[in-house]
Parts: structure tokens; sequence; C-alpha cells
């Protein structure tokens, strides 16, 4: 008997030493939950972690006031709530996060949280894969960043949950003052692929042009940008394979260079993207208003292009009416980091007055209208016109009145009968009516330093005065140098590494 009453007490003790036990753990079940969640966010490379466990239980975790970094950014939500339905199963439940802060920087992976490939640490980063979930949603802001320039902050809800399938579905949404972007995304666990979907998203250039600045390198410094920009994508990630498309509309558009000597109003532009992550498109439609540099006014452009990637730009037409008449350019190819552009260049009935009217100096003045063709050059060093041509339209006179004297009677000699005549044309007593005219520019057969020569037939357009005049007058010097865009130093062609 003594030995069963032994046995018992000892069964006893043994129970009530579980139970003080269990109930030592019951009591220091936030104690022990932080120090969990401590090492699971050390493991996943946070540093400087601090939060509040104010519920812990098989069923349910909450914590409060959370804060960690993750590199150099500062991660940080309100509340974070975990809800079991069954306690023996391997997984973190339903999450939920309340006001989150969520750091994102756009230009360098050196303060990026997102960069995990620089991370100088050694821990395996945890794949967001492989997090076990049932369901996921937050809520809070997405803090926009980059060097020297206020943040900008999004509101974002993300709804997420695991189907019986092992299949995720998510939404997400964010909106700002001048942003809006809703997407949708679907990850299959067994066969590794992620297909995404933003059927919507819009962006005013002008509230985050600061940002647009500093991803995109714009010639000639810090441009004034706006308009509104109006989108959708969609695509599948099947192990490192992207497949995306897209499209990109602009409406209202305007760019202003710093010191004002470029101004383009009215931009719109249609863009399809056959892959967004090497930026390809199909040939699209842009569309200028009023492109205005200097005294030179460019009206109605509509230009048809295409993106080969990041690096060319594939023109196949441009058209827009300048100087009175129309002006097209011969399909080229920009590449950006070369810094130029070559084409050949159509005119179509252009003013010859306010062609003259770009001009410093030009002892003359005129009235009407010319065809022409000539290759054109945009570098950093300014524009350069190649071996081309401007002539009269045929069938069409022009009236010329020149204000040089010598120009005419230089060779002439006083005794000559015309001396008097061609007298009171280059001092500009008299118009000539001008059948003929023709400028050749940079002409093959030219000797060196000549780069244009004016060749011009007509008469008095006083019908008494009965003195035809033929004018052949050659320019030597750079040519480009008469014509006054409105470009200067300040504004080069590309951007310098």
């Amino acid at each position: 008997m003594t030995a069963v009453r032994n046995k018992r007490r000892l069964l006893l003790g043994a129970s009530l030493g579980v139970l003080l036990a269990l109930a030592v753990l019951w009591g220091a079940r936030l104690v022990v939950t932080g120090w969990v969640i401590g090492l699971l966010l050390q493991s996943a490379g946070a540093s400087q972690a601090s939060f509040q466990v104010t519920q812990a239980s098989p069923w349910q975790v909450v914590l409060e006031d959370i804060g960690f970094q993750m590199r150099a950014q500062t991660f940080a939500a309100k509340r974070v709530a975990f809800a079991r339905n069954h306690w023996w199963v391997p997984s973190l439940g339903k999450v939920r996060v309340e006001q989150a802060r969520i750091p994102l920087t756009i230009d360098g992976s050196d303060t990026n949280p997102w960069s995990w490939a620089a991370y100088d640490n050694n821990q395996t980063p945890v794949e967001p894969w492989q997090v076990p979930l049932d369901e996921l949603s937050v809520d809070g802001k997405l803090v926009v960043q980059a060097a020297a320039l206020p943040a900008q902050e999004l509101s974002v809800q993300v709804n997420a949950r695991l189907t019986p399938q092992k299949i995720w579905e998510g939404r997400v949404q964010a909106t700002s003052p001048g942003l809006a972007v809703a997407g949708e995304l679907t990850y299959d666990m067994a066969k590794d692929t992620v297909d995404f979907r933003l059927p919507a998203v819009s962006l005013d250039l002008q509230d985050w042009q600061a940002f647009v600045r500093r991803l995109v390198v714009l010639p000639g410094g810090q441009w004034e940008l706006a308009g509104k920009f109006a989108g959708s994508a969609e695509g599948r990630l099947a192990g490192k394979k992207l497949t995306s498309r897209g499209a990109l509309h602009l409406r209202e558009g305007r760019a202003a260079h710093p010191q004002g000597t470029v101004v383009a109003e009215g931009i719109e532009a249609d863009l399809e993207f056959t892959d967004l992550a090497e930026v390809v498109t199909k040939p699209g439609a842009l569309r200028i208003r009023e492109v205005r540099t200097g005294q030179l006014a460019l009206r109605d452009l509509e230009a048809e292009l295409a993106l080969a990637g990041t690096n060319k730009i594939a023109v196949s037409r441009v058209s827009f009416k300048a100087l009175g008449g129309v002006v097209s350019v011969e399909p080229f190819s920009y590449f950006p980091d070369r810094r130029e552009l070559e084409t050949i260049v159509l005119v179509d009935g252009i003013n010859v007055e306010e062609v003259m009217a770009l001009t410093r100096d030009l002892p003359a003045k005129a009235v009407g209208r010319v065809d022409g063709r000539f290759p054109l050059r945009l570098d950093d060093s300014g524009v350069r016109l190649g071996t081309g041509w401007l002539q009269l339209k045929p069938g069409v006179h022009a009236e010329i009145q020149f204000n040089a004297t010598g120009l005419l009677t230089g060779s002439a000699a006083p005794s000559s009968p015309s001396y008097a005549v061609l007298k009171k044309v280059e001092s500009g007593l008299l118009k000539l009516k001008v059948s003929e005219l023709r400028l050749d520019i940079r002409p093959p057969n030219a000797p060196a330093g000549r780069t244009a020569r004016l060749h011009l037939a007509g008469a008095p357009v006083d019908p008494d005065v009965k003195a035809p005049v033929i004018l052949d007058l050659n320019v030597n010097g750079p040519l480009e140098k008469l014509i006054n865009l409105g470009l200067d130093s300040r504004l080069s062609f590309g951007s310098k590494p």
C-alpha cells in the first residue's frame, strides 16, 4: 500500500510540475513570442527592431508599434495581427498589417532595401513565396524617396489569399495626389508562374516631375514638365522569363527648357508596348501643337515612331508647319547615347520672308515661296546643314529688295548702260521681280570654305525700267551662324555621361 501511495504522490507531483511549467510558459508567452519574432526579423536581415507583443496565444498574436531597419531604410507599422484557425498547422495564418510605412528608394541600390543582391550579411534572405501564410492584408503608406527630394507618400492597400489550389491571388491599390495604380496578381506555386495585370495607371507629370527628372536625364538641365499619363500593363513571369505588354497615353503635355530656349506645348502621345521589360513598342503616334525655339515656331507636329530598346528610337514619319509652309523629314533612327541626330529635311512652300527673318544682318528683304531638300545634323555642337538646296517653286515669282551698296555694281563699269539701274536696285530704290532663285547648300563642286551659292534672275518690278538682273552670290564661312534658331551653349542636344 505504501508503494502505491508513493507512486500516486509522484504522479501528482509530476502533474503539478507540468501544470506549473505550463502556467509559467503561459505567463511568459508574450516574452517568448517577442523573442521568436525578433529572431525571425534578424534572420531576414533586419536590425534595430522594436515592437510590443500585446496578445499571444496559439491562435492569435498581435504586435503594436513595430519598427525596424533594413539596411538604411526604416520600416514601421502601427499594428500587425496573426490569426490562426489551427494552431498545429505550420502557418502564420491570416496576417493583417495596419498603418504600415514602407520606404521605396528609386535612384540607386546603395540605400534600397529591395536590392537583396547588395546585402552584406551571412543570412539568406527569406524567399517571399515561401513565407507560410493563408491571407495577407496591408494598409498604409508607401514612401517614395530619391536623393535631395522631399518624399512622396502613396496610400496603399494590398489584399492576397492562398486558394485551395495553391494559387495566390492578390490585389493592390496605390493612390496619391497625381498618381493612381490598380493591379491584380496571381502566383501558381506548382508551376512557379506569376501573372500580373495593371488595368489602370495614371500619373500627373507636373506633380511627379522631380522624380521623373531624377530617373531620366534630359538634355540641357532641369526641364519643366507637365502632362497627364494614362496606361495599362499585363504580363507573366515564368521562372526567369518575363513576357509583358502594355499601353501608354499622354495628354496635355508641356516641356520647357530651364532658360526658355525650347518650349513645347500641347504634347500628345500613344504607344503600345510589345515588351515592357526591353522597352519595345509598335509604331505609335506623337503630336505636338507647337514647339518654339528662339524666333522659330513649329506647329501641328505629327510623328510616327517606335521604341526599339532604351537606346534606339525609330522615326518613320515627321511633318509640321513652319515658316508659312510644310516641313517633313525622311525616316531616321535616333540613338540617345550618341547624342546626335541625322536626317533629310524636305520643305514645301515655305515663306522666304519668314526664313530671312531668322537670319542675322542680312542686307535684303524678300517675299515668295520655295521648296527644298537638305540633310540636317544635330549634336552637342549645334546645327549643321548638309549638301542640299532651296529653290523658288515652279511658276511662282518672288520679290527682293536689297540694301547692300556695291553688291551689284562692284564689278560693273560706271559707264555701262545698266549701271544706274543696278545702283538703284542694290540701294533698295528698286525692287526685283525674281523668276529664278536657287540656294545650293554646300555644293559638292565648291572650293574649300564655300558653304552656299545663291543664284537669282529677274528684273525691276517697275515696268518702265527695262534692265534684266542676274546675280550669283557665294557664301563663305559657317552658313549655320547666319541662322538664329535660339539654340546656344546652354542647350546640349544630348546628355553627357
